[in-house]
């Protein structure tokens, strides 16, 4: 058969773990290898084409492994594949004197393991704990759970410059029945989907903003009475986190005058978690002798809206969100801290991706509880939303990532969905899509409620949130306020 060539190459970046004995795991060398069937080796090389490896080999007789962004084949007959290493890489050298290495593409489901593997997990100093790794014919480790791999012994090697490439030639091959390859490109962990499992999450979790964002533009005011009714119908609805009010002067917020009186009269319902805006040191001192344990804090990545929403620059008033996040954490309360604006302003037009991905790191250095990304003007865009929302998950490990969505523009739903997709599972949603901001020309409100609930339901994502009780609520605010709310699914479900 005509030889097939590629030219892709693959690159490793990470050095191996530290050395760990392996009591017990114990392989056996082969005399000869097997006959590789093609039709196994070109189905795993269509999946090493585009997934996320880990290049594995031996050294004195312990696992080492780093990852790589790609892999490909070099010939059919004999079968060979091609790797290309750093020198400065001490796998490198361990390849060279071991002669043999094995290659494992990711699924879209080891995420962890592929950061793992990268370095990008911290305090793991064997990178195989906990692992049920196996061998084959040269005895390098093998990852569970893995699509396919290829275990190979060196069969030439060729100088290239402050890197080596190493052709392998198969001495065994695995492709399992599976297809969804894990993805790493330009800094960002990817999944790729398929029709039949969709990379989506078995629940997601709503933040009911309503109280606060829904509210805080109205012109007519609503009594404390109401809206304490409000957060109480909320609660009964299911929603187990609920913005209750933003600290703010009255004069700026009118609508926020009696912030104190409705953390005064909060119903006590075991599960839910109250929370207030707050946008400086005043208004944290305000929340705490509110009786509020939770607060959110953020900054415009925006400097024209950062001057209109609370009169400093950005960098003054992340200066101003280090000794308000130290302040909280000093007296138990939570942080969730936040880049507003971080799609998009109507003052300064498009915020650059990179001017965000700082201010999270920022946030994240801080020691925030939460992150929270806002789309506070609506501008926001799902490709766009997909984008920084994959670059930012990484860099926030465990610590939760919340997307706030403004529906300015119709987009909305189709931002959420997409952030949903890329691994978001907490949002701020507001009963009715009721909202808007005081200090952003011709913003409306968030995602509303009962729309975000009904999408996610008739998608089998859980939610826990009584659609009919939020709906009710929403007809409720409506009738008061004499107007139409911009959701939709209140008007049906009666």
């Amino acid at each position: 058969m005509r030889l097939q060539r590629y030219v892709v190459i693959l690159h490793c970046y990470n050095i191996c773990n530290e050395k760990t004995e392996y009591e017990g795991w114990k392989h056996v060398l082969t005399p000869s290898p097997p006959m590789i069937n093609p039709d196994s080796f070109k189905q795993a090389m269509s999946l090493f084409a585009s997934g996320v490896t880990v290049v594995t080999t031996l050294h004195q007789r312990q696992p080492i492994g780093i990852t790589a962004s790609s892999f490909s084949s070099l010939s059919l007959e004999p079968p060979l594949v091609l790797v290309s290493l750093s020198k400065r890489l001490f796998t490198h050298r361990v390849i060279e004197e071991s002669g043999v290495f094995a290659v494992n593409v990711l699924s879209a489901y080891q995420q962890e393991l592929g950061m793992r593997f990268a370095g990008m997990v911290p305090g793991v100093a064997d990178r195989f704990a906990g692992l049920k790794i196996t061998s084959s014919v040269t005895g390098c480790p093998l990852l569970p759970d893995c699509l396919a791999w290829v275990d190979c012994t060196v069969w030439a090697s060729y100088d290239g410059g402050d890197h080596t490439i190493f052709v392998g030639q198969v001495q065994d091959v695995y492709a399992g029945e599976t297809d969804i390859p894990l993805l790493y490109h330009n800094r960002l962990w990817r999944r790729s989907e398929s029709l039949a499992e969709p990379t989506l999450p078995a629940a997601a979790t709503l933040i009911e903003v309503g109280p606060r964002d829904g509210l805080q533009t109205q012109a007519k005011f609503v009594p404390t009475s109401l809206k304490v009714e409000m957060i109480r119908q909320m609660a009964a609805a299911g929603l187990k986190r609920i913005q209750v009010t933003s600290f703010v002067h009255p004069r700026l917020v009118p609508q926020m005058a009696d912030a104190e009186q409705v953390c005064a009269q909060l119903p006590q319902v075991e599960g839910v978690v109250y929370n207030a805006l707050v946008l400086n040191m005043k208004g944290l001192e305000r929340a705490y002798a509110a009786g509020l344990t939770h607060v959110d804090m953020g900054v415009p990545a925006s400097e024209t809206l950062s001057q209109k929403n609370a009169n400093y620059t950005i960098a003054q008033g992340m200066e101003q969100m280090a000794a308000m996040v130290a302040y909280a954490h000093e007296r138990g309360m939570t942080v969730r801290g936040g880049v507003q604006t971080a799609f998009g302003c109507v003052y300064e037009g498009e915020i650059e991706r990179n001017k965000v991905v700082q201010m999270a790191r920022q946030f994240l250095a801080l020691g925030v509880d939460e992150l929270s990304l806002a789309d506070s003007a609506g501008l926001g865009n799902p490709n766009q939303v997909r984008r920084l929302v994959q670059e930012i998950l990484p860099l926030a490990g465990p610590t939760p990532v919340v997307l706030h969505l403004h529906d300015t523009r119709g987009m909305g739903l189709a931002n959420g969905l997409s952030a949903l997709k890329s691994g978001i599972t907490h949002f701020d949603t507001s009963f009715g899509g009721l909202g808007g901001c005081p200090f952003i020309a011709g913003a409306k409100g968030n995602i509303p409620t009962e729309d975000t609930a009904y999408m996610l339901h008739q998608m089998g994502i859980g939610t826990g949130v009584d659609i009919k009780g939020v709906a009710a609520a929403s007809r409720q605010i409506a009738a008061f306020l004499e107007q139409e709310l911009p959701g939709k699914i209140y008007q049906l479900e009666e």
